[in-house]
């Protein structure tokens, strides 16, 4: 089944996003951070982007080792997406999106990305400074009280 971007479009409008054609894709935007997610068609599947930091931001760094293994880490916690990184165009949070996925569930999952990419921000800064956080430091981010840890 093949993605039909003018109903994730029109779901998007009806939502109150601004809705832009782009590339080969839409530019989703008007979030209260007014932050941007891209939609590619991949296929069958859609994928659902969103930058988390640009190439400045990761100039800052001395190297990226802290923020690779923070990200690592991240991604252990099964967060529900994924990250990809580029050189050119810097760090994201992806979701991929399965053929037959139902526009109307796609504000859900803007508001993930959202609450993970906000999340982060902190974590992911401190990575940039050569932080690894602990399991901890990652509870914390997500709002998450620790009970017991496993021994």
């Amino acid at each position: 089944m093949a993605i039909d971007l003018s109903d994730i479009a029109a779901v998007c409008l009806e939502q109150g996003y601004v809705v832009e054609e782009i590339d080969r894709g839409l530019e989703v935007s008007g979030g209260e951070d007014g932050g941007a997610f891209y939609l590619f068609p991949e296929g069958d599947w859609l994928q659902v982007r969103c930058q988390v930091l640009d190439p400045q931001d990761l100039d800052q760094a001395r190297d990226l080792t802290a923020l690779f293994e923070t990200i690592a880490r991240v991604q252990f916690r099964l967060i529900g997406c994924r990250f990809g990184f580029d050189v050119l165009t810097g760090l994201w949070l992806v979701e991929d999106l399965y053929p037959g996925f139902e526009p109307d569930r796609l504000p859900a999952v803007l508001e993930q990305l959202t609450f993970v990419w906000t999340a982060l921000g902190a974590v992911l800064e401190a990575a940039l400074n050569g932080a690894i956080p602990n399991d901890l430091d990652l509870d914390a981010a997500f709002d998450l009280e620790a009970s017991e840890r496993p021994h």
